[in-house]
C-alpha cells in the first residue's frame, strides 16, 4: 500500500517539476538564449511634432519577453498642449526592426484606442513611426508621426 503513495506522491512531484520548467524556465531560457533580435526594453520619452516643434508629451516603460512586448504610459500634455496625466497600456511584437504596439486607456474612459508603429533606428536610442487612432476633436481617424527617444537613466 504504501509503495501504491510513493508512486502517487512521486507523480504529482513530477507535474509539480515540469509545470515549474514549462511556467518559469523555458521561457526564461527561450528570452534570453533563444532570442537574439532587437532588445527595447526600459523607459522611452514619447516626442510629438507641435506647431512645428519636437514636444516631450510623455513616457512609455515598456517589458520585453522575446518578440513580445507589453508597456505603459502617461501623457503628461494632451494633442492640444494642455496638461495631462492619462494612463494607457499597450501590448505588441516586435519583428526584425519594426515594433507593432496597440494602446488603450488603462481606465477606459472615452474607449481610447489605437496603434503604433516604429521602425527602431540602427542607434537603438530612438524609434520612428506614426500614431494612429480616432481623434475626438476631428470625428475621424488621424495618423500623426511620433519619435520614441530612450530615456537616460
Amino acid at each position: 500500500m504504501t509503495e501504491f503513495f510513493m508512486g502517487v506522491l512521486s507523480s504529482i512531484v513530477a507535474t509539480a517539476l515540469i509545470a515549474a520548467v514549462f511556467k518559469w524556465g523555458w521561457p526564461s531560457f527561450k528570452d534570453r538564449i533563444l532570442y537574439s533580435g532587437v532588445r527595447i526594453a526600459g523607459a522611452w520619452d514619447i516626442i510629438e511634432v507641435r506647431n512645428g516643434k519636437n514636444v516631450k508629451a510623455g513616457r512609455i516603460e515598456l517589458k520585453q519577453q522575446g518578440c513580445l512586448i507589453k508597456g505603459t504610459s502617461t501623457r503628461t500634455k494632451t494633442r492640444d498642449g494642455k496638461k495631462s496625466e492619462r494612463k494607457f497600456q499597450y501590448h505588441g511584437s516586435i519583428s526584425g526592426h519594426q515594433v507593432t504596439l496597440i494602446f488603450e486607456d488603462a481606465k477606459g474612459v472615452g474607449f481610447d484606442t489605437g496603434t503604433y508603429v516604429f521602425i527602431v533606428q540602427n542607434d537603438s536610442k530612438s524609434m520612428v513611426g506614426m500614431a494612429t487612432f480616432h481623434g475626438k476633436t476631428e470625428n475621424k481617424i488621424v495618423s500623426e508621426p511620433r519619435t520614441l527617444i530612450k530615456a537616460v537613466s
